[in-house]
């Protein structure tokens, strides 16, 4: 199986050891992780173990993480990963962490169908999450244009800086109207 995938306009890639500077520059943003929320990164030693950590999520079969590469750019705008596999109910969580400027609906379309149709036709899952922080409208916008939908929301899921920190569970599944269309389509709603 092919775990590197392309799209018209990115290469949605396994990082590599000439990353590390690339994943700094997308973490240490502060506007990239207030969504996740984390600290941005300060020193790119933390680049270089968070590299390290993927490798032994993705070994363990517990995640997978991607960086998005412009193709006429070659700029990394992303960092997407499936994380928390379960295997026994075919689930994953999505997160996605995306420099503002690329954080539209059209781009967000072509990723995550990408991403998606690696997870349920290769990896056989039935079910993708998406938690997003609930007050972060813009978001939950984009993940229910593009067809997700919400199913509730975790109060107090999550500590953050002394705070504890809700979240809106989102999900897409791979029996859902919205993804059998996204077949037929080629790809998720852009508009």
């Amino acid at each position: 199986m092919n775990w590197n995938l392309k799209t018209d306009h990115y290469y949605i890639r396994f990082a590599h050891e000439n990353d590390i500077d690339c994943l700094y520059k997308l973490l240490s943003n502060k506007s990239v992780v207030k969504s996740i929320p984390k600290n941005p990164m300060v020193v790119e030693a933390q680049a270089m173990d968070l590299a390290r950590r993927m490798v032994m999520q993705f070994e363990a079969k517990e995640a997978a993480f991607w960086l998005v590469e412009e193709k006429d750019t070659g700029k990394i705008i992303a960092r997407i990963s499936l994380q928390k596999f379960n295997w026994v109910n075919a689930s994953a969580q999505l997160q996605l962490e995306v420099f503002a400027d690329y954080k539209t609906q059209a781009i967000l379309a072509e990723l995550i169908y990408a991403v998606a149709t690696l997870a349920f036709e290769d990896l056989s899952l039935h079910r993708l999450e998406w938690f997003v922080m609930t007050n972060d409208s813009h978001t939950a916008d984009l993940v229910s244009s593009l067809g997700f939908t919400r199913d509730g929301v975790f109060n107090s899921y999550f500590e953050f800086e002394n705070s504890w920190i809700d979240y809106q569970v989102f999900s897409l599944l791979h029996t859902d109207a919205v993804w059998q269309q996204a077949i037929i389509n080629d790809g998720l709603a852009k508009s």
